[in-house]
């Protein structure tokens, strides 16, 4: 008996931080703006500080494509020196993958973020406002179903910066032609950490070019964001993707989406990170096929010698 529950105990001493059971941790610094609150590990107060600064700028640029939907009220920062302990801090019953930099929790008023993951220092500011976007459309579209692509991309569109990662994930896939099926993204959005930085720089790039795509895919209509903006309040008056992307974009999401494929490879195909993708391939296989060709040279001479050698055991003595 005492031997299962010690393997009972040691199970769920591994399972407990991903489930937010762990023990909690002490986050003794609060820095108050308004409606926002700053909670955060002893040692961080200079960082509260300057992430409750700049909390109300990012929340009005994100309401700005959310116009007369409802909008988080208050809202609460959890801030955490290691990624790792990001599940201490979650709300009750609710964890963090052992991978995020920061969590937005839906049906809340809480996000979490970590100073340092496990690749390094995070920037703390672009990832909280990430998580923002994410409370915010979720906040405003209430029930509604949204796809996790889109939410994505909505927050990515909010928070990021040029990534030359997403940058040569995104120019990979314009080469390959490995793109990710629209209705896939929806239903199963990868969940481990090297899958999901296709989806995400996939979700990133797709809703960033509906939201400067303007109601029509013409290129003089460049930029006009209203169409997506409308598209969003119409989702969240109940409408379906398809439905809102007729009304907005006059496009269905299959026809907008092979738009998007067609785009990514006109600007991904000739970028010059594209074009340096395609040299490293193109100067691997000629290093391959070198490599090749110097092995079946060098395997022709070994038989040679191996040959001679044998040629010279078996040679009659020369007579004196």
């Amino acid at each position: 008996m005492k031997r299962w529950l010690a393997i009972a105990i040691l199970a769920l001493s591994v399972l407990m931080p991903g489930l937010g059971w762990a023990q909690k941790l002490p986050l003794p610094v609060e820095v108050r703006r308004g409606p926002v609150l700053v909670r955060a590990e002893a040692g961080l107060e200079d960082l509260a500080e300057d992430v409750a600064e700049m909390v109300p700028e990012a929340l009005k640029r994100i309401a700005a494509d959310l116009p007369e939907l409802p909008t988080p009220r208050t809202v609460e920062i959890r801030l955490v020196k290691r990624g790792e302990n990001l599940a201490r801090v979650a709300p009750a019953g609710r964890g963090a993958p052992a991978w995020a930099a920061g969590v937005a929790y839906r049906g809340t008023n809480v996000i979490s973020v970590a100073a340092r993951t496990k690749t390094g220092e995070n920037d703390v500011e672009s990832t909280t406002a990430h998580e923002l976007a994410h409370l915010a459309l979720d906040t405003a579209m209430g029930d509604k179903h949204i796809p996790r692509w889109l939410n994505e991309g909505f927050a990515y569109i909010h928070s990021s910066r040029f990534s030359v990662a997403r940058a040569r994930t995104l120019a990979g896939m314009a080469w390959t032609g490995n793109v990710i099926p629209l209705v896939d993204l929806d239903r199963h959005f990868p969940a481990h950490e090297v899958a999901v930085g296709k989806a995400y720089a996939q979700s990133y790039d797709f809703v960033s070019y509906l939201a400067l795509r303007g109601r029509f895919a013409d290129k003089d209509d460049d930029g006009d964001r209203w169409p997506f903006r409308d598209f969003l309040a119409e989702l969240a008056r109940g409408a379906t993707l398809d439905e809102a992307a007729h009304r907005h974009f006059g496009s269905n999401m299959d026809q907008l989406f092979k738009e998007w494929i067609e785009d990514m490879r006109n600007r991904y195909m000739l970028s010059p990170i594209g074009l340096f993708g395609i040299l490293v391939w193109a100067i691997g296989g000629f290093l391959l096929v070198l490599a090749y060709f110097r092995k079946r040279r060098l395997g022709r001479k070994k038989m040679q010698l191996w040959e001679d050698e044998e040629a010279a055991r078996f040679e009659v003595p020369e007579l004196v």
